[in-house]
């Protein structure tokens, strides 16, 4: 079972009524009245240890960083600004608290450069290490954003770059395999810093956020890039009943995530599609902001909104094909094809 489909399981036992509630599962963030000219945001997210992080190469600081990065992203994609951080904190055995305090340290980093506050949680004694972050944001309400929205003829556009973080990924396992077998080599990550810091130390996209607004650009739906762009593109056509036309040669990539790619012989295209944990943001914009947005050295328009429901790759040789609905998933640890 996917994650998807327990997701779904589950909402069907509940009624998620409520009078102040606007929008429940089924987006970036939950949607709650704030007041006469703003929405509230909510949302949640875990890290656990040897599933989403890894002692040996993920540094406490960056741990607690990682953590609410991911959180706040979600708030990014609803077009919002976070405020508030609650943090749970599961503690194994053994763990000294001086670890833990590096943990918050990282923590103190997202409150200084994000705006944002701890401002409570719970602690846990748990088998494994693992931290919970949930994200209490706001927004106008002529400001929301959801996943759906978009209409045909629409931009297309994506943030950033894509793939580095799983780039960063497959460099850090090797080394790990490495030092395993032999503690005494020093880890040979020279060249690959850029997208090291891309899967150790992620940054949600606030500022594009920011900038769309300077910009005077509504974005029609949105959704951040946590699972990969297959299935963020997915995820935006199944919310609005439309489909995509996606330009490979468009997707924008650092030159550390191609490197990896030629260095473990794997085509640079999985990088781009399915690699999870980038925290950019998709998102469709109307035709008429197609030129204030083509200046943007951060903003990069990757194709188009279909009428229909197919969402299809174009190759650099016009060849086009569909784009299987795939990507991380949190049960199965791993890149997965949805059956759906």
């Amino acid at each position: 079972m996917t994650e998807g489909e327990l997701i779904e399981r589950l909402r069907a036992q509940l009624s998620g009524a409520h009078p102040l509630a606007v929008q429940g599962i089924g987006d970036d963030a939950a949607v709650f009245e704030w007041d006469e000219q703003h929405y509230g945001l909510l949302s949640v997210d875990v890290l656990h240890e040897h599933w989403d992080f890894d002692r040996v190469y993920h540094a406490a600081r960056w741990i607690g960083y990682k953590a609410s990065a991911s959180a706040i992203s979600d708030i990014c994609a609803m077009n919002g600004r976070p405020l508030f951080l609650l943090v749970a904190l599961g503690v194994p055995q053994g763990v000294p608290p001086t670890y833990l305090e590096e943990i918050y340290q990282g923590l103190r980093r997202v409150e200084d450069k994000y705006g944002v506050a701890v401002i409570g949680g719970d602690t846990s004694a748990a088998r494994n290490l693992w931290l919970s972050v949930t994200v209490v944001g706001r927004v106008e309400r002529d400001r929301i954003t959801y996943r759906r929205g978009a209409h045909p003829n629409e931009l297309l556009c994506v943030t950033g770059d894509l793939g580095g973080a799983y780039a960063g990924l497959k460099i850090l396992q090797r080394e790990k395999a490495i030092f395993l077998q032999n503690p005494t080599v020093q880890p040979d990550v020279e060249g690959f810093t850029y997208i090291l810091s891309r899967q150790l130390k992620p940054e949600p996209r606030c500022d594009m956020v920011a900038r769309l607004r300077e910009l005077g650009v509504q974005p029609t739906s949105m959704i951040d890039l946590s699972d990969g762009l297959a299935a963020g593109l997915h995820a935006l056509a199944k919310a609005s009943e439309i489909g995509f036309h996606v330009y490979l040669e468009r997707l924008p990539f650092h030159e550390q995530t191609q490197k990896v790619a030629e260095l473990f012989d794997m085509p640079l295209s999985a990088f781009l599609l399915y690699g999870g944990e980038e925290y950019e943001l998709l998102f469709t914009a109307p035709l008429e902001s197609y030129e204030k947005l083509a200046r943007e050295p951060q903003i990069h328009i990757i194709g188009y909104v279909r009428s229909d429901e197919e969402v299809l790759l174009e190759d650099p040789l016009g060849q086009v094909n569909s784009i299987p609905p795939a990507g991380w998933d949190s049960l199965a640890g791993q890149r997965t094809e949805s059956e759906s």
